[in-house]
């Protein structure tokens, strides 16, 4: 599996709960993508800022890296990941 990186901003519809982040559905390039899936999740550490990735899997079956970063709370999609 290959990935393109793409640092766009996008828009994420989220689920907070427990202290969790669930991402549910998110808008890039004028497009909705349901999030079926969340394959997993890890948090990268810059001095007091925390970005907290999730791999998720989409209702067509594609697959995206999202990025949260709670300094901002701002949400980017950091990679696509292609078949082949």
């Amino acid at each position: 599996m290959t990935h393109e990186e793409i640092f766009d901003p996008i828009e994420v519809i989220t689920h907070f709960q427990n202290g969790k982040i669930n991402p549910l559905r998110f808008l890039w390039n004028g497009r909705t993508y349901k999030v079926t899936r969340v394959n997993g999740q890890w948090m990268e550490r810059f001095g007091s800022t925390h970005q907290i990735h999730f791999s998720v899997q989409t209702d067509n079956s594609n697959c995206f890296e999202l990025l949260f970063d709670n300094s901002d709370y701002s949400w980017q999609l950091a990679r696509v990941y292609l078949e082949g």
